[in-house]
């Protein structure tokens, strides 16, 4: 009997040592700070759109297909890097290559601008690395295809002026991205004549603002008898302050090694 009555009372404080050790234990759990669930922070979207004026300026020079082609396949490649550093799946960038309103073209711009466009935000995260080579490939094929089809005729009668002017009035409220976290750049390649007909002297305003945007021009040529550069460039620049365009940079057509590298630099 004694012995049975010693076996319970060490039974009953081991069974209240190990309520109080259960009670410390919940109670530290109480005190124990709630982890907050992190918020998810949105990268900066960088939003590439590439004009393009394919009127006679592609036969007044041989080559000026073949620097156009360059100079698009190198933005994309530095669309690329961006992703990249975004290590893929944190990526919300696009590109897209636009077409200069021109009357009199056959050329199929819708379909060529559809295929000439990528946004990482469509893309699933298991394609977004995964499908990259195939996506570039499409990209350049698809460049490639297009300046073989808008090189249709040796004779520049066949061809009408590119209207820039009409793109910024008319089409770039549709490829700006308004997001506040975005920042758009607008590649324009060019001869430097932003706008078709016989006052080529003064650009109108547009209704639209644009803050933020980053201006390109490349591969701009004017005549150069009579200061032809200066005063094309003067338009652009009177221009631009006036619908409230900061950032541009008028870069001159000259050796596409030089202007690769500028371009570089600028988007760096």
């Amino acid at each position: 009997m004694m012995k049975s009555k010693m076996n319970r009372m060490i039974k009953m404080k081991n069974l209240n040592s190990l309520t109080a050790l259960l009670m410390i234990l919940l109670m530290g759990a109480c005190s124990m700070p709630v982890k907050e669930k992190k918020e998810k922070v949105l990268r900066a979207k960088h939003n590439y759109i590439v004009l393009l004026d394919l009127s006679d300026r592609l036969i007044t020079r041989e080559d000026q297909p073949e620097r156009d082609k360059q100079i698009v396949k190198q933005i994309y490649t530095m669309f690329e890097a961006k992703v990249k550093k975004e290590l893929y799946v944190k990526s919300r960038d696009e590109i897209k290559v636009v077409i200069a309103p021109q009357r009199g073209s056959n050329l199929d711009v819708d379909t060529f601008e559809d295929e000439l466009y990528v946004n990482m935000e469509s893309i699933s995260n298991i394609h977004r690395k995964a499908k990259e080579e195939e996506r570039r490939d499409s990209f350049y094929a698809n460049v490639d295809e297009l300046y073989k089809q808008a090189v249709f005729s040796k004779n520049r009668e066949d061809y009408h002026g590119a209207d820039i002017w009409k793109y910024f009035y008319e089409d770039l409220k549709v490829d700006y991205v308004k997001d506040s976290l975005s920042e758009n750049y607008l590649f324009i390649l060019t001869d430097g004549y932003p706008i078709v007909g016989k006052n080529q002297n003064k650009l109108n305003e547009i209704t639209s603002k644009y803050p933020g945007l980053q201006v390109v021009l490349m591969e701009a040529a004017p005549r150069d008898k009579d200061m032809e550069w200066d005063r094309v460039m003067d338009i652009w620049k009177e221009w631009f302050d006036k619908i409230g365009v900061e950032k541009y940079t008028l870069i001159k057509r000259g050796a596409i090694t030089k202007e690769l590298e500028q371009l570089n630099d600028l988007i760096k």
